[in-house]
């Protein structure tokens, strides 16, 4: 069988991508769509990945990597060294969960989760809710190798689009924990974000609970991702960034001169498409659309973008557009008027780079403030 439930949710192997199937965890707590009896998922190299009834109710889990399990005992000793008594394999029969490590802080519950196999969004998110059912609060640590460009830190698989305050990843190398704050997903694989770099010996239990800061960081860092968008070489753009292109040129300006509300952070899961284009998206359709004084809802204008530039809509997407458009209200192009948004002062396009930069400048130093209220 193709499908399952996962609690409430149906998982159906045809509509996920290779990726995502091979992630599909066979632990999880899979039921059957008919009899509701529990099912395990099979994804071997004769068969094409389906569900299948468990025989005698018994499954078997996953074998750990060795570089699981160096971390996993890593993370034990340097949890028992600050006088914090920690639990390997620590089993939760109330939500059929098995834990890699377990500890308290402050009287609170915390089970470290450490992956570095790429794993599926709908067990990534399972397994924070089971826990969460119990009081019990997730840290995930990820393994794979990270790599700084420029501005950006580009992600291992097993990291990407995960919507999170902050991501942990450790080096098994260096012996180093990475704590990412707020993290900005400039593309799908590729963050923005402040970053606390140390080896695990020189950290406290208090740094991998406690943010460093609960605000959104902005420095000149930001400018340069911003200014890298601009001046990217567009020889090789998809279809619907050449349409987007096309409506610039008919607005009377390059994509390089896009006003300065465009490529500001948003927060939640990555969009497949840099956040700078889903952006570029939202605001050419305003100006292509409305004028100033023009109420319109959320459906309204994504149905607009999804006619000018043939892109799928999905939850995700619709979040990171309502997202934009609080920024836009922040910057006072529109206005909040209930559930609708009201078009409200039409946004400046720069005719150079040099002024665009000095705008992005000014900007910084105003949605930190904004960002604070």
């Amino acid at each position: 069988m193709r499908q399952a439930m996962l609690e409430n949710v149906l998982v159906d192997l045809d509509t996920l991508t290779n990726l995502e199937i091979m992630s599909l965890n066979r632990r999880q707590n899979f039921s059957c769509v008919k009899c509701k009896k529990p099912v395990i998922f099979k994804n071997g190299s004769q068969k094409m990945a389906h569900f299948a009834h468990e025989k005698n109710g018994v499954t078997t889990g996953q074998p750990e990597s060795a570089e699981h399990i160096l971390v996993k005992h890593s993370l034990a000793r340097w949890l028992e060294l600050q006088d914090y008594p920690s639990m390997l394999e620590q089993r939760f029969p109330e939500i059929d969960r098995i834990a890699d490590v377990y500890f308290e802080f402050k009287n609170q519950p915390y089970v470290v989760e450490i992956q570095k196999s790429p794993i599926s969004n709908i067990e990534y998110q399972q397994r924070i809710v089971d826990y969460q059912k119990i009081n019990v609060t997730v840290l995930w640590i990820f393994l794979g190798d990270v790599v700084k460009k420029e501005n950006v830190y580009q992600l291992p698989p097993v990291m990407r689009g995960r919507s999170s305050d902050r991501l942990f990843h450790f080096c098994i190398r260096t012996a180093k924990l990475t704590i990412f704050e707020i993290p900005v997903f400039v593309t799908n694989s590729k963050i923005y974000a402040r970053i606390v770099s140390k080896s695990l010996g020189s950290l406290q239990v208090n740094n991998l609970i406690e943010p460093v800061n609960g605000n959104m960081f902005f420095d000149d860092s930001w400018l340069d991702v911003k200014l890298k968008f601009r001046e990217r070489d567009w020889y090789y753009a998809g279809k619907s960034e050449r349409k987007l292109i096309e409506q610039c040129l008919l607005r009377g300006f390059n994509l390089a001169l896009l006003p300065t509300e465009i490529g500001w952070p948003v927060t939640g899961n990555a969009i497949k498409k840099m956040l700078f284009i889903w952006q570029s998206y939202v605001l050419v359709t305003l100006l292509k659309h409305f004028n100033v004084g023009n109420k319109f809802t959320t459906a309204r204008l994504m149905k607009l973008v999804d006619l000018e530039f043939k892109v799928p809509i999905t939850t995700c997407t619709r979040h990171q557009v309502e997202n934009y458009l609080e920024w836009l209200v922040m910057f006072g192009i529109l206005a909040k008027r209930g559930r609708s948004f009201e078009y409200f002062k039409s946004p400046k396009i720069s005719s150079s780079m040099e002024k665009n930069r000095n705008r992005d400048e000014r900007f910084v130093n105003a949605v930190a403030k904004l960002w604070k209220r």
